[in-house]
C-alpha cells in the first residue's frame, strides 16, 4: 500500500483492535459474490476453513435467521451480521469488501452495502462480543476509513487500515505514486 492510500494524522476514535481476533486470512478485500447471501457465505467459509466455525451450513442458517429478525446495517454501506451458534468454536470476525454495492435486505431495512463484517459468536461462554460489535461499529463509522476501502487490494492492506490507530483524513490514492 502506498503512503497515498494510508490513513494519515490523528487517531481513529475507536480503532478496531488487536491482531488476536482480526486475522488477515479472514479479510476479503474483494468479495466474489454480488448477493447478500453469497457474500455472507464467502465469509462463513473463511471462518470455517480457519476452525472458528465447525459447521458452516448451520452457522450460515443462524446468521440468516438473525438477519431476518433485525437490521444489521449500521450506517453508510456497512453491515455487521452476527449470530450466536453452537456451530461456532470461538469468537471470530471475517470482513469482506464489495467493490460494487450489494443490495442488503436486513430485518425491515434495506440498503446498498460495501463492507460486511461477520461476527461468529459461540453459543456458550461469556465472550465479549457486544463490546466487539460496538467497537466495530464505532471504527467503521469513520467516513475516511470507509472511503479508503475500495482502494485496498490485499488482505494485508485491509488489515493495516482496520487496525490503524489513526483517524485523520485518508489521503487520496494518487495513481502516479502507485507505480
Amino acid at each position: 500500500m502506498s503512503s497515498a492510500c494510508r490513513p494519515e494524522s490523528a487517531e481513529y476514535a475507536h480503532p478496531v483492535g488487536s491482531d488476536s481476533w482480526l486475522n488477515p486470512e479472514l479479510l476479503v478485500p474483494s468479495l466474489c459474490s454480488g448477493t447478500k447471501i453469497g457474500a455472507i457465505k464467502e465469509l462463513v467459509d473463511r471462518l470455517h476453513r480457519h476452525g472458528i466455525v465447525r459447521d458452516s451450513l448451520s452457522f450460515l442458517q443462524s446468521v440468516l435467521e438473525r438477519e431476518a429478525l433485525q437490521s444489521t446495517i449500521v450506517r453508510d454501506g456497512v453491515a455487521l451480521p452476527h449470530a450466536r451458534s453452537r456451530a461456532v468454536a470461538e469468537l471470530g470476525v471475517a470482513v469482506g469488501v464489495a467493490k460494487q454495492p450489494i443490495d442488503f435486505p436486513s430485518g425491515d431495512d434495506r440498503g446498498p452495502v460495501h463492507l460486511i463484517c461477520l461476527v461468529a459468536v459461540p453459543a456458550s461462554g461469556s465472550d465479549p462480543y457486544l463490546p466487539l460489535l460496538a467497537n466495530l461499529a464505532g471504527t467503521l463509522s469513520a467516513p475516511e476509513l470507509r472511503d479508503a476501502l475500495p482502494h485496498m487490494t490485499t488482505a494485508d492492506e485491509l488489515h493495516a487500515l482496520l487496525t490503524a490507530r489513526r483517524a485523520g483524513p485518508v489521503g487520496p490514492c494518487d495513481p502516479a505514486e502507485e507505480s
